[in-house]
């Protein structure tokens, strides 16, 4: 009986630290996260581990509910996921997505294409910006470098590590918007 109790304690002690060992994007949840309408699509290629991918990806705000949509060049739809400005919620992923870190991917992503992310009251977020490059630091350690040119954003997660560049498409999620972005 006392083994039984042992190897109970074990295992409960085994997976409350392996969920304390899930690493969390720092800089992501924001005081100051706007109720606003946004769109933007862009086609995203991510170079992952020894992985390199393509999809297309769909983002819209209705007040403080932003949709990310990622389908793959054929139409399959890859994951959802929402963010509230708080927290990153996975609504649905194909399994071959499982391990992609998406709380990261959503943080770089609203650096590199959200209006003014970095000043939404994230803690501990510096940016240093140059014509073509930003540099995100969390806590003094760089963890992001943005660059921007041609019509496409290139980004380096400097602690997963991965790669995406992202290149933006015609809105066609509204047809009456020629626009991308902030919707007034």
């Amino acid at each position: 009986m006392q083994r039984i109790w042992i190897n109970l304690l074990c295992c409960s002690m085994l997976l409350l630290s392996g969920c304390q060992l899930t690493p969390h994007a720092q800089g992501l949840k924001s005081s100051h996260w706007p109720a606003q309408q946004y769109q933007r699509q862009d086609q995203v290629e991510v170079q992952w581990k020894d992985k390199s991918f393509s999809f297309l990806l769909y983002q819209q705000q209705q007040g403080q509910q932003l949709s990310l949509v990622a389908l793959g060049l054929t139409g399959q739809p890859l994951f959802q996921l929402q963010f509230d400005g708080q927290q990153v919620k996975v609504q649905q992923r194909i399994d071959q997505m499982r391990l992609l870190p998406f709380e990261f991917v959503v943080r770089d992503l609203l650096f590199a294409t959200y209006p003014q992310f970095a000043q939404l009251g994230q803690q501990s977020v510096r940016v240093q910006q140059t014509a073509t490059q930003q540099q995100v630091f969390i806590a003094e350690k760089a963890v992001l470098a943005i660059r921007t040119q041609d019509n496409r954003i290139e980004l380096d997660n400097l602690q997963v590590p991965y790669r995406m560049t992202l290149s933006p498409i015609e809105n066609t999620l509204n047809g009456d918007q020629s626009e991308q972005g902030v919707q007034p």
